[in-house]
């Protein structure tokens, strides 16, 4: 059975984006698995498991999860014209958020992971210390980020962002699974300089639409090009000035001067949009990509 993971860190940012989580799961019929990565107390590696300090940060964690899936199972109790309900376990673990999001992956065969952002344009805290960004950079799974107090309402518009480079056929075939649920619209979006646009434009789009973007009986894909200097502000532009209900973009991992010394395209638009967020781990596309 498919299954969404939710990373949460209990803070008002993350409900919201549990909610959010669920009513996608409702339309795309998965299950749910809510997940609190908590730090281990100082020293407490050197301590038994059964050590107080350990004992009550494991026992917090639980209870403050088994509170969001009972709030999450009422609000499913209180929509009985919904015919599919998701099935919503819960996982407490302690360590490093980034040894772990992978491990719950692989376990449980996650989907994609939904993490929350501030409304104020940071990154949210995630479970505890600024780990959004991290996720971003070693999830080996499609992370979904969701703006404060975004409103699911199903995607009509997905907007791919892509410079058009590689090659994106993989990610149009797995968005193709999410868009059977909403009768979507994809629009392939590529932001350039007008230098670039006039050079580039007609010799690039030709080789990506030359190849097979989707089933022929799927017509509903669409290319607009964005000119503008930074692809970050272009991107944000598509944002608020069109009806895109979702933006989908593929990140590449970067080495450690790169992370240092200049945020990626990824990053920065992970903390400014207002519309949710499907990034694509650029190092699984040569592997399987989810089946939605």
């Amino acid at each position: 059975m498919k299954t969404i993971l939710v990373l949460t860190d209990f803070s008002i940012n993350a409900d919201y984006a549990a909610h959010y989580a669920l009513k996608l799961a409702q339309s795309i019929k998965a299950n749910l698995l809510l997940c609190n990565i908590y730090d281990l107390p100082q020293g407490s590696r050197t301590f038994d498991r059964k050590a107080w300090p350990l004992d009550v940060c494991e026992k917090n964690s639980i209870e403050d999860l088994g509170k969001l899936v009972v709030r999450l199972k009422s609000e499913i109790n209180n929509c009985p014209h919904i015919h599919f309900k998701p099935e919503i376990n819960q996982c407490s673990l302690a360590g490093s958020v980034i040894d772990r999001i992978n491990e719950i992956a692989g376990k449980y065969q996650i989907l994609m992971g939904i993490i929350s952002k501030h409304s104020a344009g940071k990154l949210s805290t995630v479970l505890s210390g600024n780990h959004t960004k991290d996720i971003i950079e070693e999830a080996e799974f499609p992370v979904m980020v969701i703006p404060y107090k975004a409103r699911f309402n199903g995607f009509k518009k997905i907007a791919f962002a892509t410079d058009l480079a590689h090659n994106g056929m993989d990610i149009l075939h797995s968005l193709y699974g999410i868009t059977k649920y909403f009768d979507s619209e994809i629009l392939i979006t590529h932001v350039a300089t007008d230098r670039l646009m006039e050079i580039e434009k007609e010799h690039i789009t030709k080789h990506f639409f030359n190849q097979e973007t989707a089933p022929p009986h799927y017509p509903k894909i669409y290319y607009r090009a964005i000119q503008n200097k930074s692809v970050v502000t272009g991107l944000d532009w598509v944002a608020e000035h069109t009806d895109v209900d979702l933006m989908v973009l593929v990140h590449r991992k970067r080495n450690i001067f790169q992370k240092i010394f200049d945020e990626s395209v990824t990053q920065k638009l992970a903390a400014s949009s207002t519309k949710p967020l499907l990034i694509f781990p650029f190092s699984r596309i040569s592997e399987s990509l989810p089946v939605f």
